[in-house]
């Protein structure tokens, strides 16, 4: 197996190729980033959940629980609003939430890990030899200082005590740094971040099984260089600098496996394929059988679809940096012997993880549940951002188009339950007089009346109460219905009695009296009252009285 390390320090992104794949991304962004120490203050304590909160100096504050926080007692023991406190990033912020911070600090070197607020020494479970593990034990004992913790890591197997001692040097003289910064500043600030891109894909990922390291800088070449020679790893390991008009993603082919580990689909070399979801409190991965069809049996197909997913989904869980809750969706196998050779070989594929994936049993359905420590943001965090028309659902919601009262949603739905022929009129008569069809009727079908008038007369029995609100109705119109059903309505007693005083009052003002040319007759006729008796009788009255009085 070919094993090469691709380290661009122009784009910040490493790489680990094992026979011409990718197998895992080192990324080098953010404002946050994992083993971050920061002098930060207390600015919540919430003992109903029985963490605070502290400013790190983001626009989101960072998460501490009560185990994260050295010493005993309870949270109101152990911390006080605007207290001071060196916190290290254990979790890199996701969503909407903001960084994961404790205050047991490891700073991590090439052959240890010192924990300033611990004591003792561990060495690690990968070192099965027990004389070496004796040994190393015995000799960090003796170098390190009283009061600090070291982990001894898997690296420091078979190393030097000179190695060892100059590992102890370069991390107690990080530690010190720390703490005079954090005497000097004032909280929120950042006080230690971790060594380049360069140095850390070189401690985490250069191991005796790596052939050739690829870099894009002259400088980044004589670096690396220094290094495999201070850890004595010069003569096993090719340091290349990269020449070229490309850059060194697109000629190493990295940039293409950078767009397919974003992808949600991912093909299997059978013709099979996976679907990965990630969403914010679970992460699915579904097998799907596809195009494999070459097997013999139905059974078989099955089988070799489902082990081959098994190792793509162990690659791709690295390669994406996926964490928390897994569930992977394989197909369904009738026979328990297939089942447990899936699950067997899928806890193998697995052990190669760094993040140790605790894997679970196959259920019937054939859904396996695995959970995966987080290491920093997952691929798709660092290089993708929520769409902001959908914010990240992947689809829009229409607006709601509700009707513009309740008389036209009552019309509507009476509308709707009506059949008849509204629109079927004389085909013919949409055709254009020519020689053939000038003065030709259609035979045997009456003349079909217009749609309103159809309209009315159905309507009429069904619209029991006028629609007023209806925005085609004019105005004018609106008015005559509604003086038509006034007109309709029985009046009440009063209205009858106002009825008939205005009657009388109208016909009074229509009976005037007659010009008379003596003004004698004038003032009489001033001074008289008025009367409704008809016109020709006072005139026959107005006339005896003249004659009695000659």
């Amino acid at each position: 197996m070919t094993k090469k390390i691709v380290i661009s320090e122009k784009d910040n992104i490493g790489a680990v190729l094992e026979n011409g794949k990718v197998s895992e991304f080192f990324v080098h962004k953010g404002d946050v980033l994992l083993g971050d120490v920061f002098l930060s203050q207390v600015d919540n304590i919430l003992p109903s959940i029985d963490a605070a909160f502290v400013n790190v100096g983001l626009d989101r504050m960072g998460f501490i629980h009560n185990s994260d926080i050295q010493g005993k007692g309870n949270l109101k023991e152990k911390v006080k609003p605007k207290q001071k406190l060196i916190v290290q990033v254990v979790k890199e912020p996701t969503g909407h939430k903001g960084p994961r911070v404790t205050t047991a600090l490891s700073l991590p070197g090439r052959f240890l890990v010192l924990l300033p607020e611990e004591k003792g020494v561990n060495v690690s479970k990968k070192i099965t030899s027990q004389k070496e593990r004796a040994r190393l034990k015995s000799l960090v004992s003796l170098l390190k200082p009283v009061g600090v913790g070291i982990i001894v890591r898997t690296e420091a197997e078979g190393q030097k005590e000179s190695e060892i001692q100059e590992d102890i040097e370069i991390l107690l003289e990080k530690w010190n740094s720390i703490v005079n910064s954090a005497d000097n500043t004032n909280p929120p600030a950042l006080l230690y971040r971790d060594q380049d891109l360069l140095y850390r894909v070189i401690r985490e990922a250069c191991t005796d099984d790596v052939d050739e390291i690829i870099v894009d800088t002259s400088f980044s070449q004589h670096r690396a260089s220094q290094l495999l020679q201070h850890w004595n790893m010069q003569n096993k390991i090719k340091v290349t600098l990269h020449k070229g008009s490309e850059p060194l993603l697109a000629s190493t082919g990295i940039h293409k496996e950078l767009a397919n580990a974003l992808n949600t689909k991912v093909t299997l070399p059978l013709g099979g394929y996976l679907f990965i979801q990630q969403t914010e409190a679970l992460t699915v991965v579904d097998v799907n059988s596809g195009k494999f069809t070459s097997s013999a049996s139905q059974a078989e197909t099955i089988l070799k679809t489902n082990l081959q997913a098994a190792d793509e989904i162990a690659r791709q869980l690295k390669l994406r940096n996926i964490g928390g809750m897994i569930v992977v969706d394989f197909i369904d196998m009738s026979s328990r012997m297939d089942k447990l050779a899936v699950l067997e070989h899928f806890e193998l594929a697995l052990q190669q993880d760094k993040a140790k994936p605790q894997i679970g049993q196959l259920s019937d359905l054939g859904l396996v549940e695995l959970t995966r420590h987080r290491q920093g943001q997952s691929l798709a965090e660092v290089f993708t951002k929520k769409c902001d028309k959908c914010n990240g659902s992947g689809f829009l919601v229409e607006e709601f188009k509700l009707s513009a009262s309740n008389t036209l949603g009552e019309m509507k739905a009476k509308m709707n339950k009506i059949k008849g022929p509204f629109n079927q009129g004389n085909s013919n008569n949409n055709q254009k007089p020519n020689k053939f069809n000038k003065n030709k009727k259609a035979p045997g079908r009456p003349k079909q009346e217009p749609v309103i008038e159809v309209l009315e007369k159905v309507l009429a029995p069904i619209l029991e109460e006028p629609i007023y609100d209806a925005p085609a109705i004019e105005k004018a119109e609106v008015q005559g219905v509604i003086k038509e059903e006034k007109s309709n309505k029985k009046p009440s007693r009063r209205a009858k009695k106002s009825m008939k005083k205005e009657e009388a009052a109208k016909e009074r003002v229509e009976i005037k009296p007659e010009s008379v040319e003596n003004k004698d007759n004038k003032e009489v006729e001033k001074s008289a009252p008025k009367r409704t008796t008809p016109k020709r009788g006072r005139k026959k009255t107005e006339v005896a009285k003249n004659e009695e009085t000659a």
